[in-house]
């Protein structure tokens, strides 16, 4: 299929060229001129969670925007992957010099880098994906991000992150009173610590979620890691956002030249930019809904409340002035826009369907046979597909009620027939389609996002299309797909 989508051995063989890609220049490598071609700088990017959505799209930025170039290897996560901790370590190895450049979540940096990023976790402050973006788009960043250099590290850009949101487990979590007593797990940071202790829980970061009452996390971790029964999501509440931070070791920033420093600014930029597929809830919301899991909403007083309850975090933030001045920013930027918090409720998410699509969704199974020399001349990257005749052959993909399944029928004689090589979830917003896998046959598969595509259905003839650079399998485009059964 292209763009590894590739179990196991495939993925190991993808790791090996991708190193050897590194190799110096040898005779065969010559322009059309006879001249040496340059050699490209790979740099290595550190990402210990696995999750490939925002280090992916960066990687692919830098190829693009350099010309090959100048190139990312996303090195996988170490035996940190699991711990909630872990991307203190991770940070502290970018410093080091272990690896060049490092991507994680802005609360692990709230306290490395005094002034810089801890505005962007003030709590019930933003508090929707449209003022998230319009804070990403501002100035805000680049000044944030300057505070990383007394640390020894260069911040490269921002990119847009979940929302994070209060999941009940022994009670819904609605007025600050709920609170009270209360055991709450998320991702830890000084702001998250201070937060829950001003509403008079304790954070928890580490062990097993028995006895937690509630966890604060994005909807879509809520619906595919925590089937609790009686659980209740409150869908007018955000705690803060979860931005990712693409990092750099500041001696190794300034041992590039300055085309390519420029090169990996623009890169972050342009991903930071790009329509990360982020905001569409719906999907993953449905699904918690159909089993039954309560979707509450907090009073305007219960709201209040909240707020008033997280004074003393704001006093804490506002004691650095920088952080003031940023914290003031955002509040104007709110007050301009105007908006109210992303709000959810499974009477909405239930009635629109798949996002609001006016179109049928793809249910059913679907079958496609293509070539290779079919699949290069869709644009497959050519260095990819020798790596495994799976990219090409007969394959079917079903879609059953917001899950998806990828088999390879036939094609390659070395492969059991009706071989699986991927699944996962699905969300349709329109005419727009996004992957999630879960098979996990490999390292990250399961944070692994394909799309969004452009998807169509004309009687019984399913078609894709890429929509920009971030990650897309391109066998799912070479030809349309036909019905063959439910």
């Amino acid at each position: 299929m292209n763009a590894r989508p590739l179990p196991g051995r495939a993925w190991m063989v993808l790791t090996a060229a991708l190193a050897m890609g590194a190799a110096a220049c040898g005779p065969g490598n010559l322009d059309k001129a006879g001249s040496p071609v340059p050699q490209p700088v790979i740099l290595t990017l550190a990402n210990d969670s696995g999750d490939l959505s925002g280090a992916q799209p960066f990687a692919t930025a830098v190829k693009e925007v350099s010309h090959g170039t100048l190139q990312i290897h996303i090195e996988g996560p170490s035996g940190r992957l699991g711990d909630l901790n872990s991307e203190t370590g991770l940070i502290r190895a970018v410093q080091a010099g272990k690896a060049q450049l490092g991507i994680t979540g802005t609360q692990a940096f709230d306290t490395i880098a005094s002034g810089g990023l801890q505005a962007l976790q003030a709590p019930f402050l933003i508090d929707s994906y449209a003022l998230q973006r319009k804070v990403l788009d501002s100035d805000l960043p680049q000044k944030m991000l300057a505070a990383l250099r007394p640390t020894g590290l260069v911040g490269v850009g921002l990119l847009p992150g979940v929302l994070a949101r209060p999941f009940g487990f022994s009670r819904p979590l609605l007025s600050a009173s709920d609170y009270r007593g209360a055991k709450i797990g998320t991702l830890p940071s000084l702001v998250a610590t201070e937060t829950f202790r001003a509403l008079g829980a304790t954070l928890v970061t580490s062990g097993s979620i028995a006895g937690l009452d509630g966890v604060g996390t994005d909807v879509f971790t809520a619906d595919k890691a925590f089937d609790r029964p009686g659980a209740a999501l409150t869908g007018n509440v955000i705690f803060w956002p979860w931005p990712g931070v693409i990092f750099m070791n500041r001696r190794a920033f300034e041992s590039l030249t300055a085309a390519q420093r420029s090169e990996l600014l623009r890169a972050a930029a342009k991903a930071q930019a790009a329509k990360i597929w982020l905001g569409n809830d719906a999907g993953y919301l449905r699904d918690l809904c159909r089993r039954g899991t309560k979707v509450v909403t907090a009073s305007p007083a219960d709201l209040a409340g909240l707020r008033v309850a997280v004074q003393p975090v704001y006093r804490m933030l506002g004691a650095n002035p920088s952080t003031k001045a940023f914290l003031g920013q955002i509040a104007s930027i709110r007050q301009a826009m105007g908006g109210s918090p992303g709000a959810l409720t499974c009477a909405a998410a239930l009635s629109t369907g798949q996002g609001n699509t006016t179109a049928s969704p793809p249910e059913g199974t679907w079958q496609v046979t293509y070539t290779k020399q079919e699949l290069l001349a869709a644009g497959a990257d050519p260095t990819l597909i020798y790596l495994s005749k799976e990219n090409w052959g007969q394959f079917t993909l079903k879609f059953r009620r917001g899950h998806w399944w990828l088999r390879l029928i036939g094609g390659d004689p070395a492969v059991p027939a009706n071989y699986r090589l991927a699944y996962g979830t699905y969300v349709v917003s329109g005419d727009k389609i996004l992957f999630h896998r879960h098979d996990h046959d490999y390292l990250g598969s399961d944070t692994e996002v394909w799309g969004p595509y452009l998807w169509s259905v004309y009687r019984d003839t399913l078609t894709f299309k890429k929509t920009g650079s971030a990650l897309m399998p391109t066998g799912l485009v070479v030809k349309p797909w036909r019905k063959t059964g439910p």
